[in-house]
């Protein structure tokens, strides 16, 4: 369905998001403009996590944090979990408990019909699904008065996974922050300075793949692709995996590989960077090559800043770029290809680095285009503030009847 609209005006709520954590990441930066958006339209808002690096920006939001292990996937401690935030909404007269992951949600749910309030989830991304049980444990996302998808793509799997009616989804897909990726706003020495602690030498061609180091986010494809291009004698360009370690011994395959290839020289990992908007300027072009993916928040934010992309060829990756073959290459944000498909990838890479640097800016500045006119700030908090209104309304109607 279309976001609800109302021309009356929204009373003063008080929404509960629940998020396994607040470290960086896309689910992570959607519950922080929500949280800011409801303080700034008088709304309080609070979130239920197990803490991370943006609690602090929750707190200069306006927002109230609360730390649980939410993030546990242990039976007992979901149920436990259920119990308190039952209490918390009672005690703060929470109106709506909106989760942004399976096990919250579980929790979440639980509270919400021990207190007969409102429960919102956002489906982030696609989880595997192998099995009736895991298609029971993860149906909780589907459970809700209102399930957001972050892109139609999600939104078409929903519907297939958990036959949930269609006035029960809502597409909001996710947005960039317009007042932190603006390429205006980005001073030259700070794009230096990051090309300087990541070693590249002025002019050395680099691409850049933003996301935590875990298999899921594909780090291992574009390392056999940069042994692919040495291969074939062509230019190899630097790769910046720029994102927190979070699986050690995957971090040490890539590494291992990559000097297996004889690309170690490469690669490299900052680990986590604070300033990802010059870190898109910094680079030529943005990799987004994972599979399960809701909607690639990476991207947006890469192509706003006029820095052209490569994505994956799956549904998410044909919403957040325009690419061949579906658009025509001299109207094209980027380019295209397969998962999982390493060769393709050097062929891409090869594709781009061949180009001549006007027309990468070219494509770069139509990258920029696309996203400020179909990927705002403003349309994701308050289409998300429309949906939390739906559903009290529903409930109220419901009541009546």
């Amino acid at each position: 369905m279309k976001p609800f609209a109302s021309t009356a005006p929204l009373a003063p709520l008080t929404v509960l998001q629940v998020i396994p954590r607040m470290r960086a990441g896309g689910a992570e930066l959607g519950c922080l403009q929500v949280a800011a958006a409801l303080v700034k339209a008088g709304h309080r808002a609070i979130v239920v996590s197990q803490g991370g690096r943006m609690v602090d920006d929750l707190a200069a939001a306006g927002a109230r944090h609360i730390e649980m292990p939410v993030a546990s996937k242990n039976p007992v401690t979901i149920v436990l979990n259920g119990k308190r935030l039952a209490r918390i909404m009672r005690e703060e007269n929470v109106d709506i408990i909106h989760a942004r992951s399976r096990a919250p949600a579980w929790s979440a749910l639980i509270a919400a019909r021990d207190t007969n309030r409102a429960f919102v989830t956002t489906y982030h991304s696609e989880y595997s699904e192998r099995g009736r049980i895991k298609n029971w444990y993860n149906g909780v996302m589907a459970r809700s008065d209102m399930v957001i998808a972050v892109s139609h793509y999600m939104a078409k799997l929903i519907r297939e996974r958990y036959k949930t009616p269609e006035d029960r989804i809502t597409v909001i897909q996710r947005a960039f922050d317009p007042a932190r990726f603006s390429a205006d706003a980005i001073a030259p020495e700070r794009i230096a300075a990051l090309r300087h602690a990541w070693q590249v030498a002025d002019g050395e061609p680099t691409a850049l793949l933003a996301g935590r180091i875990t298999r899921r986010k594909s780090q291992d494809h574009l390392v056999e692709a940069l042994g692919i291009l040495k291969s074939r004698g062509a230019p190899v360009p630097v790769a910046i995996l720029a994102g927190e370690i979070e699986k050690p011994d995957f971090a040490a395959t890539l590494q291992a590989r990559a000097k297996e290839l004889g690309v170690a020289d490469c690669i490299r990992m900052p680990g986590h960077v604070g300033d990802m908007a010059a870190a898109y300027r910094a680079a030529d072009v943005m990799l987004n090559i994972s599979e399960q993916e809701g909607l690639p928040r990476v991207a947006l934010e890469a192509q706003a800043m006029g820095t052209p992309v490569i994505v994956s060829d799956t549904g998410p990756g044909r919403e957040v770029a325009l690419t061949p073959p579906d658009t025509p290459l001299e109207q094209a944000t980027g380019l295209r290809v397969p998962y999982a498909a390493p060769a393709k990838l050097a062929d891409a890479l090869q594709e781009f680095f061949a180009w001549s640097p006007a027309r990468q800016a070219a494509t770069g500045n139509r990258a920029a285009a696309f996203v400020r006119a179909n990927f705002s700030l403003d349309r994701l908090t308050s289409s998300t503030l429309q949906v939390y209104q739906t559903v009290l309304e529903r409930r109220k109607q419901a009541e009546r009847r």
